[in-house]
């Protein structure tokens, strides 16, 4: 099952859509990379996109080539497949190849192993793909003739940075397939094109962020590694088996709270063995067989009741349908060579051998655990985890800002005398494609009728005299282009229109008045997304015509030509301008109600929290989480109110909150600057000694004059008021630092001045 497209993949798509027709245009080969991290739905975006491609009707005539690594082009075509059914594609292997060449809108799919290997002694091809026959049935004459037929190579190069940059790889691309568009998609690609080149649009790059795929639900938030180490009892059991037994607890653990969710997914533990070739080594033996034998004598895991999968080239399984949320598999022993695209949302856990003393971790290692199951965040804040567990003595994190950003294995716990403050939190999830949705429709219907004056009392006959005396013409059957005639120019650079020219009048094409009409739409849907926008504003003027004009079961041409006749056109235009100005209340209202409210009425700071190589170990005190992470690069103000905070004799206890995260304090107000609902973080959330909670948030500078920290403040102001009228002892405030020292905004009226009119010496 696959959800609607989310708004990335939207994007994703447009924009390659977009390169990729400039691309076509230009001379030579052309190289676009698409850059998106593990579990965003890359195959899902190209499918998409491809779809699109042939649906523009260009002027060249494509076949494509898709070519991955491993056997994974067995998994993207089967998915290909799936988003792609009842479309004008066709999908094929080498051997489904007929009439020996690649046809139009024929996706052929190839495995780069089979096509690129050679005879180490003779150099020659294996693969009889590859190899001259008597049948021409080989990869290169499939190419030739399809380039013969007036058709270009569309290459697309799945997971680009296995085998692509390799020697072999390269001539079977430059010298064989030849492309016209290659489109590398890769997590990370090994190559990018040029600032230049991207800027001169000689090369295209598309790149999906990673927070956007987070913010979606798509995948996991962050990775824990070896969670609750530190509390291990220490016995005589080997690090191997409290590797294993602690995932285990930790998979119980995560199948319980699924139940809660009302769910029925079955957490899978992946266990990796160690060494990185393909093939088993001597370690890779000791490992399953280690691992199998704790396994079945200690939790009762076994292949025999097909609670353990298999998953190794020599071995396979358990495997069938272990991709299913309930599927009974509740570990399964692979290796990471083997598992390159292999895709099982359910798997959370990863155990990880190494035959090294250490491992640099990448969002690309932990792949297979990325996913959510759902495609959505849970409300348990565990279950939007991912699990990692080693016997390793070393952890490095690669120097990659997105790498230090996901893996968080510094815990920082609660405080034992911690007590509850039961404060009301707000999440807001926000939903908008930025297009012109089916409510457009009515819209559209209700301002054309005003405009020809046509009641609900009028029928077919009538309604056409009313559109007849606005001067809208349906007599038109034909549109026709004038094409120059016997024009001889004998100075080029003294051209010009000369009186007396001859033109000849010659019937447009259908494909080019189909062509016309999409631009149209496109180009009068703007300022809304005009690729997820077209469509609707195009049915909308064909229900209009059906339903009041008498056009149901005629030809959609016969529409596309009255609406582009010019004299109709204007009054078309001039129709949807008007329709587009009354839609904007109906669109922010649909915003509203795509926005996604997760309120807690008892937020409490967390029990734990887990950070990331951004945030550093601070030495402080009265931290309520311990030990306090504090994340780099954060501001001066912020730093200097931290230390405020941790030398007051008032304080008990202080919480540095986050942001964007329900595990985090959040106010509901409205954001003026962008006439929207938004969530504030407040930045300090403070206890005192006389159990009065405090919540402030820090501001200087060009921000604290910002009218958004004016709509903050204000609220903050009113979202502690009700608190108080509750019986809560609260306080709180917008807090500044000046050459006189701190300063706080209580109430209503925020100002921020240089002289500090209305606010008060901060008493801390």
């Amino acid at each position: 099952m696959q959800l609607e497209l989310r708004k990335y993949q939207k994007d994703a798509i447009d924009k390659l859509l977009d390169i990729t027709k400039v691309l076509l245009t230009k001379d030579g080969s052309r190289l676009c990379v698409f850059k998106a991290p593990t579990g965003s739905g890359k195959t899902i975006i190209v499918a998409n996109f491809l779809q699109k491609l042939i649906e523009e009707r260009l002027d060249k005539k494509l076949s494509f080539i898709w070519i991955s690594a491993h056997n994974l082009h067995t998994q993207s075509k089967k998915k290909l497949e799936e988003c792609l059914q009842s479309t004008a594609f066709t999908f094929s292997y080498l051997e489904d190849i007929t009439d020996n060449t690649i046809k139009e809108n024929e996706i052929l799919f190839i495995n780069w192993e089979e096509i690129t290997k050679r005879d180490r002694k003779t150099g020659k091809f294996i693969n009889v793909f590859m190899r001259p026959n008597e049948l021409d049935r080989n990869l290169p004459i499939f190419v030739k003739n399809t380039k013969e037929e007036g058709r270009e190579i569309f290459l697309i190069v799945d997971e680009s940075h296995y085998y692509y940059w390799s020697e072999n790889s390269q001539r079977l691309i430059n010298e064989i397939i030849a492309p016209k568009i290659t489109l590398e998609v890769s997590a990370t690609p090994k190559v990018e094109p040029t600032a230049e080149e991207i800027s001169n649009r000689e090369a295209g790059y598309v790149s999906v962020k990673f927070e956007e795929v987070v913010k979606e639900g798509m995948i996991k938030k962050e990775v824990v590694i070896n969670e609750e180490f530190k509390n291990l009892k220490i016995d005589d059991r080997t690090a191997d088996e409290i590797v294993i037994q602690t995932a285990i607890n930790k998979r119980e653990e995560l199948k319980e709270l699924y139940k809660e969710e009302s769910t029925n997914v079955n957490p899978l533990i992946l266990i990796q063995l160690p060494s990185q070739q393909q093939a088993i080594s001597t370690l890779d033996k000791a490992k399953l067989e280690i691992s199998q034998e704790i396994l079945k004598e200690k939790f009762n895991i076994t292949l025999e009741n097909k609670k353990l999968g298999i998953y190794l080239s020599e071995q396979k399984e358990n495997l069938k349908d272990i991709e299913k949320l309930d599927n009974e598999t509740e570990v399964l022993i692979f290796k990471q060579a083997i598992a390159i695209g292999w895709d099982c949302p359910r798997a959370q856990i990863l155990i990880i051998f190494r035959e090294t003393k250490s491992i640099t971790f990448e969002i690309q290692t932990v792949g297979r655990i990325m996913r959510m199951p759902e495609w959505k965040h849970y409300n348990n804040d565990i279950l939007n985890k991912a699990y990692i567990f080693t016997n390793l003595k070393d952890i490095n994190i690669k120097r990659d800002i997105l790498d230090q950003k996901y893996f968080a294995y510094k815990p920082s716990k609660r405080k034992p005398e911690y007590k509850p403050i039961n404060l009301p939190s707000i999440y807001l999830h926000r939903i908008d494609y930025g297009d012109i949705t089916l409510s457009f429709r009515e819209v559209f219907i209700d301002t054309a009728n005003r405009y020809f004056e046509i009641t609900k009392n009028d029928n077919v006959d009538s309604a056409l005299k009313k559109i007849k005396i606005k001067g809208l013409d349906l007599n038109i059957k034909h549109l026709k282009d004038e094409v120059i005639s016997d024009k001889i120019i004998q100075e080029i650079d003294q051209l010009q229109k000369i009186e007396g020219e001859k033109f000849v009048e010659f019937l447009r094409s259908p494909e080019d008045i189909k062509a016309e009409y999409d631009d149209f739409a496109k180009n009068i849907s703007l300022p809304y997304a005009p690729i997820r926008s077209y469509t609707k504003i195009q049915q909308s003027i064909y229900d209009w015509f059906d339903k009041y004009l008498g056009f149901k079961g005629e030809s959609r041409l016969s529409i596309q030509i009255v609406v582009l006749y010019p004299k109709n056109r204007s009054i078309f235009e001039k129709i949807i301008k008007e329709a587009k100005e009354k839609y904007i209340p109906i669109k922010e209202e649909e915003l509203k109600s795509r926005i996604r409210v997760d309120f807690n009425e008892k937020w409490n700071v967390p029990e734990i929290l887990y950070y990331t190589d951004l945030y550093t170990l601070v030495d402080y005190k009265k931290h309520i989480l311990e030990p306090a992470y504090m994340i780099e690069g954060r501001s001066e103000i912020e730093k200097n109110f931290e230390k405020l905070l941790e030398s007051s004799e008032k304080v008990k206890w202080w919480f540095k909150n986050g942001k964007e995260s329900k595990e985090f304090l959040g106010i509901m107000y409205w954001n003026n600057t962008e006439n929207k609902e938004s969530t504030f973080y407040p930045d300090f959330i403070v206890m005192f000694n006389d159990e009065t909670i405090g919540i402030y948030d820090t501001k200087d500078g060009i921000i604290a004059r910002d009218p958004i920290t004016k709509d903050k403040a204000e609220e903050l102001y009113k979202y502690v008021q009700k608190l108080i009228k509750k019986g809560r002892k609260m306080v709180s405030g917008i807090i500044t630092k000046t050459n006189q020292g701190w300063f706080i905004h209580k109430g209503l009226n925020y100002n921020y001045n240089d002289s500090l009119e209305g606010w008060e010496k901060l008493n801390l």
